[in-house]
């Protein structure tokens, strides 16, 4: 999976930033980035997102424990990769119908998060017990929803949750 967004969209990491060099060359102006991917990836799927950026995902060499997903519902972009624990829970706490996977999940708890809010990112996310990450563009906004969970959030199991959002970036660790 890789996603590149314009820097008004989403900020990179300080490690990949090329300190001292205002002429390097952008990932977005050359498309260098996404043909790179698409050339060690053949079969791999890119959806343009104009001037925004760019979403890539190949199904080859995926882990069958922890498939890889890309979604889209009313302009909204989900890359989504593991396995939801929950799904039967959070298909009928969103009102979804029995097609819908872990990439439609996670675009319905962003939604809720966007419309119903304000509710602390964490909050949404911790409904959703598994072993994944996502990487949600809302197009209309212009908004970025970023989020990797490893084990279980809760009393009795070790897990953590990153999450970042156009607001900013936490660290959750487990409880207790």
């Amino acid at each position: 999976m890789l996603a590149v967004f314009e820097k008004s969209i989403a900020k990179s990491p300080d490690a990949l930033k090329v300190s001292g060099d205002s002429e390097a060359a952008s990932a977005l102006n050359n498309g260098f980035l996404a043909t790179h991917f698409a050339t060690l990836h053949p079969g791999s799927v890119t959806v343009n997102l104009g001037s925004s950026g760019f979403m890539a995902y190949s199904l080859d060499k995926q882990n069958p424990l922890l498939p890889r997903l890309f979604a889209v519902v009313d302009d909204i972009f989900c890359l989504f990769q593991g396995h939801i624990e929950n799904v039967a829970v959070l298909k009928q706490q969103y009102g979804l119908n029995k097609t819908a996977n872990e990439g439609i999940i996670v675009i319905e708890a962003y939604r809720t998060l966007r419309d119903r809010g304000p509710y602390p990112p964490d909050q949404v996310v911790r409904d959703i017990q598994g072993k994944f990450a996502f990487i949600i563009y809302d197009s209309s906004s212009k908004a970025t929803f970023i989020a990797a969970m490893t084990g279980r959030l809760s009393r009795k199991a070790a897990g953590s949750l990153l999450l970042h959002s156009r607001k900013g970036a936490s660290s959750h660790p487990r409880e207790g």
